[in-house]
């Protein structure tokens, strides 16, 4: 008679358990920004990202299995034609057309941060990257800000992470101000692709191997995902955008992902997604689509509903026969 109310405590113990596990993975984004370095960290997830005086140079590092660190940096933006056809960018033979724009020789301006709160949780950070240099596609690389034209190219990496999706992060790309040299080429955004140890904030080696399988490119156990269209006119329209891997035609070595756009007018934004490997695969709250705070809610009533159980059992119990 005494076994119900055993396997219902063990139960509740059980149940109970979880909470400070449940609690853990959902202690919110913690964050900080230190001379032009914007360092932001989940329970999965480590993320370094800066752009003073160089690229935007995103790295970024498993926090539950720590390995290598990997690095992608923007590094240029140009138009080139499209020689085959073949709608991506094939270092080697497409040609470049007019002048590149090299990101790293741009100096950029921090937004600051801004949060999102679920009660005391930080669940969400964003913040922006604007270049501050004035660039003219086809004219001199630089010019003095009293004679900037009217559409002068401006560049803006806009930074989202959000703790429902704590393995990964994204970043928008808005451009505006591209003057075209060639009606019918492409617009190429040119990132490199490596990898260091961990805690090492320079690149220092090649991945293995880029894999490009659907819209994502894997290397080791992070990857970078692409989406097909990218939007322009508010977006109101969509340009198809192709990729392709090689090596950088400007460098001796090195690994780059070419992410080509179709003929564009006006302003064009983008979002691109790094993350880890690993973590892909939703839990079974978020497949039920339960919180943080509606599960504590259920676990505090399953305590609630077994308490009351164990005592209306424990009475019946010790109550004597008639």
């Amino acid at each position: 008679m005494r076994k119900a109310p055993t396997l219902i405590a063990i139960s509740l113990l059980a149940m109970l358990s979880l909470l400070p596990v449940v609690s853990a993975q959902w202690s919110g984004i913690q964050y900080q920004y230190s001379n032009g370095v914007a360092i932001l960290q989940s329970d999965e997830i480590g993320i370094r990202i800066s752009a003073l005086n160089q690229a935007p140079h995103f790295q970024w590092w498993n926090l539950t299995s720590p390995g290598a660190d990997y690095h992608v940096q923007f590094l240029r933006i140009f138009e080139a034609n499209d020689t085959n056809g073949d709608e991506v960018f094939t270092p080697g033979d497409d040609r470049i057309l007019g002048q590149s724009f090299s990101l790293p020789s741009t100096n950029w301006e921090f937004s600051g941060f801004l949060e999102e709160h679920q009660n005391d949780v930080i669940t969400a950070i964003h913040f922006n990257y604007t270049n501050t240099d004035i660039f003219s596609p086809q004219g001199p690389p630089y010019i003095p800000s009293s004679e900037v034209p009217e559409d002068e190219l401006e560049v803006q990496i806009r930074v989202h992470f959000y703790l429902t999706t704590a393995h990964r992060f994204k970043f928008d790309i808005s451009l505006s101000g591209w003057d075209w040299s060639n009606e019918d080429s492409i617009l190429v955004f040119q990132f490199s692709v490596a990898k260091s140890e961990h805690g090492h904030n320079e690149d220092t080696e090649e991945p293995s191997e880029i894999i490009h399988s659907g819209n994502r490119f894997t290397f080791g156990h992070a990857y970078m995902e692409y989406a097909q269209n990218a939007f322009t006119e508010n977006g109101t329209h969509q340009v198809q955008v192709h990729a392709s891997h090689g090596q950088d035609p400007g460098a001796q070595d090195g690994k780059s992902v070419y992410l080509a756009f179709q003929h564009f007018e006006g302003d064009l934004d983008y979002d691109p997604i790094l993350g880890i490997i690993g973590s892909d695969n939703p839990s079974i709250w978020d497949e039920l689509g339960i919180d943080y705070n509606q599960l504590l809610l259920l676990a505090g009533g399953f305590s609630i509903v077994v308490l009351v159980t164990m005592g209306v059992k424990s009475q019946a119990l010790r109550k004597p026969d008639p």
